[in-house]
């Protein structure tokens, strides 16, 4: 996957004479649909089997990756097709993010849980540390082709892996339920988050990192002006300072029940970090900030939805998981236009500057709500539910 994103922001940038907003366009076309279509498209993973849509969704992302690969090979690649594919691979994204989440939980015994999505998120993360510096290497020497055909290549294992899997729960999820069916799901995964002060505390703290923190991700091509090798550098420092986040720093944060407090601190670190690669725009620091920033962005991703997994009821999680998306990588769309548009007035640096000290202050905001920073989540057992 991370082979083909950063093919496509590059692509984005060239195509477009080196606009930052093309690179902003494209990474909200492809998170839109988490925004408009949030809990519609993630609610199927409550109304379907969880493991067969996972399948179907991989299917059609080959395909996608095919396509883009022949049209980039034939010199055909025009921006309003790659625009195209970004939509429908958010389309796509939109029904796998919360299912695959959820498939996480369905395979976990409860007092399990935080392992499990601490595990999948090192697997994500080892990926997207090894995948952008090698997209940029295989860009820079054997085309962006190469890279969307290397991309469909890699999915084939996924899909034998789930063609393969057992779930380890029964379903009653069929085909015959209504859209009425769906509506209701939908609505009291919403009932249940408007009446959980902890969940919409959680997702009000998701929003700032995402919005402003995770957003510049999508548009680091538009930051390092379109090199493929720094591309490649400062995404894959974010993915390796994900993985020792996992490894070094989330053993400690698992002991921590205070998880609002925990929540903000991390989000006030990575505004910090954000802007200190606006003050220093030098590469070997920008890339060793975002590998900082990058540690915050897995402990937070690990504990957000574990927590939020922990708190929803079982009927309702892909549903709750849907929303979580809307105001996670829903909220992403806008700020990266926006944040793409700002470079072409004020310049990288600035922009930095200014989004990683709102960020700061959004945080510290958070940090002087007494509720939040001081409730705590009890350690939850294989069949208990939580408190």
């Amino acid at each position: 996957m991370w082979l083909q994103v950063t093919a496509m922001g590059i692509l984005a940038y060239e195509l477009s004479g080196g606009a930052g907003s093309a690179v902003g366009t494209l990474a909200a076309l492809n998170s839109a649909p988490f925004l408009l279509f949030g809990m519609t498209l993630g609610a199927l993973g409550d109304r379907y089997d969880r493991r067969s849509l996972l399948l179907v969704v991989q299917y059609i992302q080959i395909g996608i990756a095919l396509v883009l690969c022949a049209l980039e090979s034939s010199g055909l690649m025009q921006l309003w097709m790659l625009y195209s594919g970004a939509s429908l691979l958010g389309v796509l994204q939109c029904i796998a993010f919360p299912s695959q989440q959820a498939f996480v939980g369905d395979l976990s015994p409860r007092g399990m849980l935080l392992k499990s999505i601490s595990m999948y998120s090192l697997v994500f993360n080892v990926c997207r540390s090894v995948g952008p510096p090698l997209a940029g290497f295989v860009i820079a020497s054997l085309g962006k082709n190469c890279a969307f055909a290397l991309n469909a290549l890699c999915c084939v294992p996924l899909v034998i892996a789930l063609i393969c899997l057992k779930s380890a729960i029964s379903t009653n999820k069929t085909n015959d339920n209504t859209e009425d069916d769906l509506d209701k799901t939908k609505r009291s995964g919403l009932k249940v988050v408007w009446g959980d002060s902890r969940l919409r505390m959680i997702l009000i703290s998701a929003l700032i990192q995402n919005t402003l923190g995770q957003s510049f991700y999508q548009i680091v091509p538009a930051l390092t002006y379109g090199s493929p090798e720094s591309t490649g550098a400062i995404l894959g420092a974010v993915g390796a300072g994900a993985v020792s986040s996992i490894l070094f720093v989330l053993p400690f944060l698992s002991r921590n029940q205070r998880i609002g407090l925990s929540l903000s601190n991390g989000t006030l670190w990575m505004g910090v970090m954000i802007a200190l690669a606006g003050l220093f725009p030098i590469l070997r620091v920008q890339i060793m900030c975002f590998f900082l920033a990058g540690i915050a962005t897995s402990a937070l991703f690990v504990t957000t939805s574990s927590t939020v997994q922990l708190l929803a009821p079982d009927k309702q999680r892909s549903s709750i998981l849907g929303l979580f998306t809307i105001v996670t990588i829903g909220a992403q769309p806008l700020a990266a236009l926006a944040w793409g548009t700002l470079l072409d007035f004020i310049g990288v640096p600035a922009t930095l500057m200014l989004v990683g000290g709102i960020e700061i202050l959004l945080s510290a905001a958070m940090l002087r709500n007494r509720f939040w920073t001081h409730w705590r989540l009890l350690p939850v057992g294989p069949t208990q539910k939580p408190s």
